[in-house]
């Protein structure tokens, strides 16, 4: 396996952006797709390779890994910034395809993040789930809404999400992971497995078993797994192997 780095112009973003990658050297091992795999808030696109076994997996598996710097900006088109969820879903993936000669099938292409990139992996394939084959959550963000009216949120984080959701902190019907798991199932549209992972002392779990709870109300392929952790990334390695057990096997 190879790691690169990559540090490139982004038009969308309209700065220098880095994304780091795990890719398959010999001919013929890159038979197990592409996984899109996201970052927390505070974390870059080198945390996960630094912190985890991600390349381990990846070489067992055969699959590039792509990695991008998505700042802390929840993977959305920020109110006052820049278009990170345009950024992600248009701009990079067709980058990936014509730097690494990628074959787009959705039937190999699959998302997973952490936290605020748990959130970012539902709202993509959520938005557009004909992209995708498998997607994961782990500690994800799954109701934003209360996420931001968290009353012990600190001021300075309170400014920082007025920047990316408006003063109001109000979120958009398209920011909404459950808004938009609504509309598939009235529109009658397909969605992707989804699996969601989370630990019994993180203080995201309730909105996670909540989460849960609506999702089994829906046609829908979804797992949800609570084991003992908190957020941070002995879970989040312990579950790493969670993820590529499902969306391998």
């Amino acid at each position: 396996m190879a790691l690169l780095t990559v540090e490139t112009g982004s038009p969308t973003l309209r700065m220098t952006t880095t994304v780091n990658i795990i890719s398959p050297v010999d001919a013929g091992t890159g038979s197990g797709g592409i996984l899109y795999l996201l970052h927390g808030a505070g974390d870059n696109a080198s945390t996960w390779h630094r912190l985890t076994t991600a390349e381990l997996y990846a070489s067992q598996y055969g699959c590039t890994v792509i990695m991008p710097q998505m700042g802390r900006s929840y993977y959305t088109d920020m109110e006052y910034g820049l278009d990170y969820f345009r950024y992600i879903t248009q701009e990079l993936p067709e980058f990936c395809a014509r730097l690494l000669n990628l074959e787009s099938d959705p039937q190999k292409t699959f998302i997973a993040g952490l936290s605020m990139g748990g959130y970012g992996a539902l709202k993509c394939a959520l938005t557009y789930p004909e992209r995708y084959s498998k997607v994961v959550s782990l500690s994800g963000v799954t109701d934003l809404q209360k996420r931001l009216n968290d009353p012990h949120m600190a001021p300075e984080m309170s400014r920082e999400m007025m920047g990316v959701f408006g003063k109001g902190l109000q979120v958009k019907p398209d920011q909404d992971i459950r808004v938009l798991a609504d509309k598939l199932v009235e529109d009658n549209r397909s969605l992707p497995p989804i699996l969601t992972c989370c630990g019994s002392e993180d203080p995201f779990v309730e909105m996670n078993r909540e989460f849960a709870a609506y999702m089994e109300t829906t046609p829908y392929d979804f797992r949800y797994v609570e084991t003992p952790g908190s957020h941070e990334w002995r879970f989040w390695e312990q579950h790493l192997k969670t993820t590529f057990d499902f969306l391998y096997n």
